[in-house]
């Protein structure tokens, strides 16, 4: 890989608080039940890192990147039920899926899809962009607009996160 960065790479941890820091400095998204991962992509060639700093990619073989030179700070997810508890995350199932055997990992890939959602945009081509602003961190993520790749929601105003 030719990027700017490479694996391994400590990704930044959102810290708990009581209450929403507020203020017009703020955004806020939410927060997903799932792996946070680092995805490298060079080409075609895709490198998934984990918050522990290991190696995702065998464990979720239906993740698809498209093919360019960046770098995702995100989450992996499976989609669970929205019984209206808030949890619309599947953790367990996600949980499952780090198992030895490539024939279950190839099952559980068919039978519960993990989606990758991300939330900042850490490099493009040769240009480091991770000590710019978050505003355009975000700007130029919304802007590859790389297709499979949810995007997750921001906002800069409190009220709208209420559900989250």
């Amino acid at each position: 890989m030719a990027l700017p960065l490479k694996p391994p790479i400590e990704p930044q941890l959102a810290r708990g608080k009581p209450d929403l820091p507020l203020g017009e400095e703020w955004a806020y998204e939410p927060k997903y039940d799932g792996f946070r991962a680092i995805a490298f992509v060079d080409g075609d060639e895709v490198v998934l890192q984990s918050r522990g700093s290991k190696p995702l990619g065998r464990y979720f073989p239906e993740l698809a990147f498209p093919s360019g030179r960046y770098i995702l700070d995100g989450e992996i997810i499976i989609d669970g039920p929205v019984d209206g508890s808030g949890d619309q995350q599947d953790f367990g199932a996600l949980q499952q899926r780090i198992h030895p055997a490539e024939s279950r990992i190839k099952m559980l890939a068919e039978q519960t899809p993990a989606r990758y959602i991300a939330f900042d945009l850490l490099a493009v081509d040769d240009e480091l962009i991770i000590d710019q602003p978050l505003s355009h961190r975000r700007a130029r993520l919304e802007a590859l607009a790389l297709d499979g790749i949810a995007l997750t929601p921001l906002s800069r105003d409190p009220d709208d996160c209420e559900e989250w």
